[in-house]
């Protein structure tokens, strides 16, 4: 999906509902993992494109959105090669340390569409099992309130620090998480100057997981 058709799908649901702040989906995991909060983002060379994020803020493209995060809580994050540059992802402390704090899921480029297709008003959840981020389930209904949080994250395979490059136009890459205290910015390694965008970490969320160390 091109950057235009995403930012027209919405700007098209603003449009009809006024607003995206209650916009919320869920991935809801199969092997007694928490629930998590939905990221959904652009990889472009001028900067990181939002086009969900957490805890339903609006989004409609914009460069390298600062991602808030709440302290304990699962993220599962699904970015698209915008422009078929070589791009990846990875997340930062203050000191610029990547963080091996990253899950890497396989996800089919129809999946992250749907997803991406979906209204404000309509219940999202996709199942995660074995590592494949599949099923995704849409359900009419009121704005989904509020922030879906979840506990430890159990991971189906060891962390990384960094994800794979992918220089697919259309390719897509999806990594889980959960947010920490030392998060300080997510990046492109490829183009650290212009795909670089803060995270702020709010207390309160559920709780942290255990497998953090910096690479």
């Amino acid at each position: 999906m091109t950057e235009h058709t995403s930012r027209r799908r919405f700007l098209k649901a603003a449009a009809a509902t006024g607003a995206l702040a209650g916009l919320n989906a869920t991935v809801l995991a199969q092997e007694g993992d928490a629930s998590s909060e939905l990221i959904l983002l652009g990889g472009d060379t001028p900067g990181w494109k939002g086009y969900r994020l957490p805890g339903g803020e609006a989004a409609l493209g914009t460069r390298n959105p600062t991602l808030t995060l709440q302290e304990g809580t699962t993220y599962t994050l699904i970015w698209e090669n915008v422009d078929g540059a070589s791009h990846n992802f990875a997340i930062q402390d203050d000191q610029g340390n990547n963080l091996e704090v990253l899950e890497p899921l396989s996800v089919e480029q129809e999946t992250y569409q749907q997803l991406n297709e979906t209204a404000p008003d309509e219940n999202v959840s996709v199942a995660v099992s074995d590592g494949n981020l599949t099923a995704v389930n849409e359900s009419d209904g009121g704005m989904a309130g509020g922030n879906e949080t979840g506990g430890e994250m159990t991971t189906t395979q060891s962390l990384v620090a960094q994800t794979e490059i992918i220089n697919q136009q259309g390719a897509v890459q999806a990594v889980r998480f959960t947010a920490t205290p030392e998060m300080a910015q997510y990046i492109c390694l490829v183009h650290p100057n212009t795909m670089l965008g803060d995270v702020e970490l709010q207390s309160g969320g559920g709780g942290g997981s255990g497998n953090n160390s910096s690479a």
